[in-house]
């Protein structure tokens, strides 16, 4: 006799995702978000030239810098044992990027960014705003429209209070990371300029 299976009803934890995604195509986004898994749509060609815009800006300086930090794409967030997010953009200390290269997650994380998408905003502006503010290591969170000129900076100096900018003229502080971001760079070629 067989009988009932036994239901784990309990919320998802990390290694519980990586169980999950291990057995998903590579070309889909999912997400660890209080427990359950969400599968994000795939971005835009728009939503991804910010993503190369903010690579290429932050990978040069990175490199004027002589890899003060790393700026890195696609890489998961561990805030908790149920929560995994996984921002457009991230930096991370330089001794963050070796010790296992094959790591897909980190808690130790200097700057955030998300591009905002029509089916992610409202998390990206409420939830994961706090879940990254929590970070103790987080300086900034900074938000990024792909439909307007328009970026949300939340920074731990400011208690990670809401500072919008709306010109293409105006540029991001990153005293952090020992840097000025223009919004120009963020919004090159994109047809926004």
């Amino acid at each position: 006799m067989v009988g009932i299976p036994v239901i784990d009803t309990g919320p998802m934890t990390v290694e519980d995702f990586y169980a999950f995604t291990d057995k998903r195509p590579d070309e889909e986004k999912w997400e660890l978000i209080d427990g359950e898994l969400i599968l994000n749509a795939a971005p835009s060609r728009l939503h991804q030239r910010i993503v190369k815009n903010l690579v290429i800006a932050l990978g040069n300086r990175e490199r004027e810098l002589g890899g003060a930090w790393v700026v890195l794409p696609g890489l998961g967030v561990r805030v908790s044992e149920t929560d995994r997010p996984e921002p457009d953009v991230l930096v991370i200390p330089p001794d963050q990027s070796s010790p296992d290269p094959q790591a897909r997650d980190t808690s130790d994380v200097i700057v955030a960014f998300e591009v905002l998408s029509p089916s992610t905003e409202g998390r990206d502006l409420r939830w994961k705003r706090t879940a990254y503010t929590s970070l103790a290591s987080l300086t900034h969170y900074i938000v990024i429209a792909q439909d307007a000129i328009e970026v949300i900076v939340f920074a731990r100096e400011d208690s990670f209070s809401e500072r919008r900018i709306r010109s293409i003229d105006k540029t991001i502080e990153l005293r952090s990371l020992g840097i000025s971001l223009p919004v120009a760079e963020i919004y090159r070629d994109t047809g926004l300029v």
